[in-house]
């Protein structure tokens, strides 16, 4: 996700350092006048606003807090937004380090996959101090087509948890529904159009039936990082002492997915433990 959008703001004319765990990841971002950094300090050095988009929360703390970490290299006023998805109570920890150096703090995920990224059309849930999101909302705007305000810091946060929640959630009913209907013979293209002519009918719909009934899985979205958002919201659940035991259930089928060798591909796996029968 960070390639696609990292190319967004340099095709929009923004002076970009950029840093990778994975240096060749970033050479293509050289090529098209980025400068790769060989820290995340070097990368932030200097810079008013610092984007973070990363794995998880382990992830982040390392690279804004870390020996060579962004903050360590930021000056007073400067702006860290993080577009990570992370716990709530990750992002409040993050918005305090970086109050404690006079560097302000955005949580700002996003909605939408990998091709939504490179379209510039990903919905940008942006919580924390509404002066320092105006400052960097035209930044935010590049990335995506809407940038919704939702409210104080970790607040964005719980909203992508949510909604990952339906996201993984829909994918594996849609999944139990496919192999239901394959194992009662009906073909592929009934059940295709009839989901598309239905009221079920929608954008995600449209492209993730396809992967399930064509068992496609090329990643647009890892079947681990899925899993991670669904562990995330199950731990958000317990803190504010909400079952729900929905989610749990449909946590472990992407488990299974992940633990049959599907963790790096696209989390449509979901629907292989479903057809063997290992649910």
């Amino acid at each position: 996700m960070g390639q696609p959008m990292a190319a967004r703001l340099l095709d929009a004319g923004y002076p970009l350092a950029v840093w990778n765990r994975t240096a060749e990841r970033a050479r293509d971002l050289a090529a098209r006048g980025a400068r790769l950094a060989p820290t995340p300090a070097d990368a932030a050095r200097g810079a008013r606003v610092a984007i973070l988009m990363l794995a998880d929360p382990a992830a982040v703390r390392a690279v804004l807090l870390g020996t060579n970490g962004v903050l360590a290299a930021l000056d007073e006023g400067a702006i860290v937004v993080d577009m990570s998805t992370v716990g709530p109570a990750d992002s409040r920890a993050f918005d305090a380090a970086c109050a404690e150096r006079g560097v302000r703090f955005v949580n700002a995920p996003v909605l939408g996959s990998r091709p939504a990224a490179e379209q510039g059309k990903l919905t940008v849930l942006a919580a924390g101090d509404a002066a320092a999101i105006d400052e960097v909302e035209p930044i935010l705007r590049t990335l995506g087509s809407t940038v919704v305000r939702v409210g104080e810091v970790g607040q964005g946060s719980t909203l992508k948890l949510c909604m990952n929640l339906l996201v993984g959630g829909l994918t594996e009913l849609l999944a139990e529904a496919i192999v239901l209907a394959e194992r009662a013979g009906l073909a592929p293209d009934v059940m295709r159009e009839t989901l598309m002519a239905s009221v079920l009918s929608s954008p995600f719909l449209a492209y993730k039936a396809p992967q399930l009934l064509e068992r496609q899985f090329s990643p647009l979205f890892t079947t681990k990082l899925l899993l991670k958002d669904l562990d995330l919201a199950l731990a958000v659940a317990r803190d504010e002492g909400v079952p729900l035991p929905g989610t749990a259930a449909i946590r472990e089928v992407y488990a299974q997915a992940a633990g049959a060798g599907y963790a790096d591909q696209d989390f449509a796996a979901v629907i292989e433990p479903v057809a063997r029968g290992r649910t």
